[in-house]
């Protein structure tokens, strides 16, 4: 009778870890430069998004440039590593990017904020974000843990784009849903966390 018990006990335990943690986790946010004090002037963003040289792997130790990943996950089992890789390709612009978008847009609709990001190539300034790092996760027991994002959100005005405005870090970013770990929620929480920090500094 004992067995069961143990195992009923561990089930619980692991549901925990999956749900109360990291869905309450907040991500890293720092001014690594500038000032986004700017916005305050802006009705609209242009928003664009940049993969260049991101590194792949389960945690951040783990990662490594994404080709090299690739060839890593094709030699653990044929097909994987570009299984994983249309899968992503598909993934960024179906889920991670408007998750973002939807997420950073909310935090100034929610407060009469009239500030919107999006795809607007006459706006004075321009966001990118810059994925640095995709850390995959561990969705299985005994000790799971969510995927994360570390990107760096950068400020550039759109037609002089050598200099930019400011650099936000958003470090260690996870995501994690009701229904376990997301890799689109990692990008809908930068997205948040990037808004509240805007919000904050142009009210």
């Amino acid at each position: 009778m004992s067995k069961p018990t143990k195992i009923c006990f561990y089930a619980v335990l692991t549901a925990a870890a999956m749900v109360v943690p990291w869905h309450t986790a907040v991500g890293g946010d720092l001014i690594k430069s500038g000032s986004v004090a700017f916005l305050k002037q802006e009705r609209r963003v242009n928003l664009e998004y940049d993969d260049t040289g991101m590194k792949v792997g389960r945690n951040a130790k783990d990662s490594v440039p994404m080709e090299e990943f690739i060839a890593r996950e094709n030699q653990k089992q044929a097909g994987h590593g570009d299984i994983w890789k249309l899968e992503w390709t598909g993934q960024r612009t179906l889920q991670y990017q408007p998750k973002f978008q939807e997420l950073l847009n909310k935090q100034f609709a929610a407060d009469n904020v009239q500030l919107e990001f999006g795809t607007f190539k006459d706006a004075k300034y321009t966001l990118i974000l810059k994925t640095k790092i995709m850390m995959t996760g561990k969705p299985w027991p005994p000790f799971p843990y969510p995927p994360k994002i570390t990107a760096d959100a950068v400020f550039e005005e759109t037609n002089n784009r050598t200099n930019p405005v400011a650099v936000v870090n958003l470090v260690n970013v996870p995501g994690q849903s009701l229904w376990g770990p997301d890799m689109s929620e990692a990008y809908a929480k930068a997205g948040k966390d990037l808004g509240i920090l805007i919000r904050g500094k142009i009210k």
